[in-house]
């Protein structure tokens, strides 16, 4: 699990508390931690963060006096919708975040235990593996596939397509982002509707910007914005090459 998040907040404490505890935790990634709206929303829009705590409480000199539009107008935006957190010192807003779709709320500065508790629910929620296997779930159909047998993964609008090895595609109701995050490091993302199981890359072209799996039996494109996930392949790729 590789879970990167923004934290929105000018209180020094509460940030304080969130981050010392999300520290010990290798599955989280800190992009940063802004105290304004307009610079974070402009590091969301770079960084697609896949957690984004948040203060709701709002200050008097912001933009958005409701922060739940600042969400939707973010929403707008992103391909894919983050996991937002209510940071919030008044229990009856955490609850109508709930209301707007928000993932969790944390009461502000947040306890150790709470925290704890906040982390451990997200960890829960995003780690969808088992044993080297994954359980897909389907209205009451339930798919334990291996997650070796797995080529790759297609967005389907928000749903996610995942194609096995043996050419069989099993559809999953969560969305690529999803799977992204609850993913083991060798599945990588390599544009906004494909991730692919890097187990069973055989082939990249990085002139025609495509890969090539399952023994170039399958071919699909990578787009710029995502050529990062490939760039260490690329450098290993070039230690290793031999060179005619």
């Amino acid at each position: 699990m590789n879970c990167s998040y923004l934290i929105i907040e000018r209180d020094k404490t509460t940030v304080d508390n969130l981050v010392s505890i999300l520290n010990e935790y290798s599955g989280f990634k800190k992009i940063g931690v802004v105290p304004d709206y307009s610079d974070g929303m402009n590091i969301i829009l770079k960084s697609t963060p896949s957690i984004i705590f948040i203060n709701i409480d709002g200050w008097g000199d912001n933009f958005w006096s409701d922060i739940f539009d600042y969400c939707r107008e973010l929403d707008i935006h992103l391909l894919e919708r983050p996991m937002y957190i209510a940071l919030s010192k008044n229990e009856n807003k955490a609850f109508k975040a709930i209301k707007n779709k928000f993932f969790d709320y944390l009461i502000k500065p947040g306890t150790e235990l709470e925290i704890r508790k906040l982390i451990n629910y997200l960890t829960k929620n995003i780690q969808v593996f088992f044993k080297g296997t994954l359980c897909l779930k389907s209205h009451k159909d339930y798919n334990i596939i291996d997650i070796n047998d797995i080529l790759f993964l297609q967005a389907d609008n928000n749903a996610t397509d995942f194609i096995l090895i043996s050419g069989k595609k099993i559809s999953a109701f969560k969305t690529l982002k999803y799977f992204e995050i609850a993913l083991p490091d060798n599945f990588l993302r390599i544009h906004h509707s494909y991730i692919i199981n890097k187990n069973h890359l055989s082939r990249i072209n990085f002139g025609k910007l495509k890969c090539y799996l399952n023994n170039n039996l399958i071919i699909l494109p990578f787009s710029k914005s995502y050529r990062h996930n490939l760039q260490f392949l690329e450098e290993i790729l070039s230690e290793k090459a031999l060179l005619n």
